[in-house]
């Protein structure tokens, strides 16, 4: 599976692979452990989401530098 946000998706942290099989029934919470289908890590579905929302303040913060430099329109 695919655990992503919009075009944000998060990646294994030792591999960079971005497919994961939950490794038990039931819905996902933020505890439950996920195995990168790539290289068999396992990763808490928390550390995915806080990878997706660093990656999202990232960008938005690189889009406030970009209209600061960009100047007010006159």
């Amino acid at each position: 599976m695919l655990i992503n946000i919009g075009d944000i998706a998060a990646a294994c942290p030792h591999c960079g692979g971005n497919g994961f099989d939950p490794l038990s029934a039931g819905p996902l919470r933020l505890a439950t452990e996920l195995k990168c289908s790539g290289c068999g890590e396992k990763v808490k579905y928390l550390l995915l989401l806080d990878q997706i929302g660093e990656e999202a303040m990232r960008r938005a913060n690189q889009a406030i530098d970009e209209l600061k430099k960009k100047g007010p329109k006159s």
